[in-house]
């Protein structure tokens, strides 16, 4: 476990998460706040309603692919490795894929609160502005492999091909 907080080619196991997380964070909090104090504000329209059963089976799915990409994760980092099977085998993100496409949709259909899809939207936007330079770090520490990864794997949308 000592392996997993010694840096890696250059890079930390932690990435530009602190980054993305300092970006998305504030949005979270507003929409908590939103949820507690506000719900006629926060509240999805009556008529969509009906949908809260897709929270159950996306729920499921976005945790079971975040915490396979964080075991992953945790064991190849240590290990010096670019991980490419598994969760980083339907995308290259899956700890911020799982949150952005299932986890908080989910919590919006199972609350019925559209808020958490702006703290979504808002987690999308900050993994693309800031990702850029953890590819760029990867791609000097694993050259060709990396270039092949990211060829068909998309960084973002799980099953995409880029």
């Amino acid at each position: 476990m000592v392996g997993v907080f010694r840096r890696q080619h250059g890079m930390d196991i932690v990435g530009q998460g602190g980054k993305i997380i300092l970006f998305t964070l504030p949005s979270l909090a507003v929409a908590l706040w939103l949820h507690r104090y506000h719900p006629d504000i926060a509240a999805l329209p009556a008529s969509i309603r009906f949908l809260r059963p897709v929270g159950y089976v996306l729920l499921p799915m976005g945790l079971a692919l975040w915490a396979t990409a964080v075991v992953q994760l945790l064991v190849g980092f240590s290990g010096g490795r670019l991980v490419t099977a598994g969760a980083y085998g339907i995308v290259r993100n899956p700890i911020y894929s799982s949150m952005t496409f299932f986890v908080l949709p989910a919590v919006t259909l199972l609350t019925g609160t559209w808020v958490y899809l702006i703290v979504s939207a808002l987690l999308y936007v900050g993994v693309t502005v800031f990702i850029r330079r953890e590819e760029d770090q990867l791609g000097r520490a694993f050259g060709i492999e990396y270039t092949d990864y990211t060829a068909r794997v998309d960084r973002l949308i799980p099953f995409r091909r880029p």
